[in-house]
């Protein structure tokens, strides 16, 4: 058994590490927080150097990176800067990964090299103001025109990132009645966002700012037959096809969230370092070298079960529980890092002048987003044959 990482992945560890210390700072980061902004600049940057390509296949202008390149990927810049991490994580998992697990021959051909290249951008739209975790009762539907070459789109989806700065939207909708299960008809369909029809406004949020949330409303908004994720023999499968992503969707959020947490430690670590009280630096009280060894601790174990799970699907071996396992646990962890960094910090980790603030704000997130942590908990109950 091997903890570590092969030449190449080191070198290309360091090669985003370089990334982001050469174009990235704390004052952007703090800007894009102050100012909900998407960073359109930093975006064509990471286009320019090959990152959107890591996951894909070369026929497709991708370098070919398995999911511990994905997983490097995510954790470096996560770690290194949230923008960084916002601006991969639109274009290539909630349009370019969709694609690539789901579409036909051809959407990849004419669609996939143009996410690699920075030129074209997508977001996921699933949850409705009355469907979440119950992702099989949404009610935003579609049916063919008399002509049979649109499907006209109505319905309102909710908290759906990035809408204002996508080019197309993957948007799950009911192509027939919910039957003979609640999860039959249901299909993906890549909605131009300009489009007649389409409307979108924004809901502001507490963190995580880079990506701003929205509604959408759609109003018979005519989408050419052509635009069903896998074409037209995928009709009716968009269950199936968004369980394909579930584990790279897991093994992602793990990696971002293990990542904020060892950031938050090591600005912790910092502080402890240089902050005196009663004639000595705080590192030296037990009380909070005790803390910080803990919040070490977790990070690490987090981290580990993260790669493990990215192993895992590397190998092709089953990783559902792990993902689940993985996710659940490292959003927890940066969710008590984070706090305890703030602690240790003490009142200027509360201030706007630190970064400290921003890292809790943006992991309450964690446990909500990309399947609730209650959930992932009912699937790994299940995968243990609980019920």
């Amino acid at each position: 058994m091997e903890f570590g990482f092969s030449e190449e992945q080191e070198a290309f560890r360091k090669s985003v590490r370089d990334f982001i210390a050469r174009e990235t700072t704390r004052e952007m980061d703090r800007e894009l927080d102050a100012t909900s902004e998407f960073p359109v600049e930093l975006a064509r940057k990471m286009a320019d150097a090959g990152f959107y390509g890591v996951p894909f296949p070369p026929a497709y202008g991708g370098s070919g990176g398995g999911p511990i390149e994905f997983a490097i990927l995510c954790d470096e810049l996560a770690y290194g800067s949230e923008a960084a991490a916002a601006c991969f994580l639109m274009p290539v998992f909630f349009a370019g990964e969709m694609i690539l697990l789901n579409g036909s021959e051809e959407q990849k051909r004419e669609y996939l090299p143009k996410i690699i290249s920075g030129d074209l951008r997508g977001c996921f739209a699933l949850t409705e103001p009355d469907s979440g975790s119950d992702a099989a009762s949404i009610t935003t539907h579609a049916e063919l025109d008399p002509s049979g070459e649109h499907w006209v789109l109505n319905g309102h989806k909710a908290l759906i990132s990035g809408v204002d700065v996508a080019d197309f939207m993957m948007t799950v909708v009911r192509t027939g009645p919910p039957e003979p299960k609640k999860y039959s008809n249901m299909t993906i369909l890549m909605v131009d966002r300009s489009l007649p029809g389409v409307e979108h406004r924004k809901i502001e949020k507490m963190g995580s700012k880079a990506i701003g949330l929205f509604e959408i409303f759609f109003d018979d908004v005519r989408v050419p037959r052509s635009m069903v994720i896998g074409a037209e023999q995928a009709v009716g499968t968009g269950w199936a096809q968004m369980w394909n992503s579930l584990d790279m969707e897991r093994i992602m959020v793990a990696t971002l969230y293990a990542a904020t947490a060892r950031r938050a430690l090591d600005d912790a670590v910092e502080y402890a370092k240089q902050r005196k009280q009663f004639g000595q630096t705080i590192g030296n009280f037990q009380a909070i070298h005790h803390q910080l060894a803990s919040m070490k601790i977790e990070c690490d174990a987090a981290s580990l079960m993260a790669y493990r799970a990215a192993w895992l699907k590397h190998a092709g071996k089953p990783c559902s529980m792990e993902g689940a396992e993985a996710k659940v646990f490292a959003t927890e962890v940066a969710q008590r890092v984070t706090q305890q960094g703030m602690q240790v910090m003490g009142g200027w980790g509360y201030t706007m002048d630190f970064d400290m603030q921003r890292y809790v704000r943006s992991a309450l997130l964690g446990p909500i987003g990309m399947g609730t942590n209650h959930i992932q908990r009912t699937i790994i109950a299940k995968l243990m044959e609980v019920f």
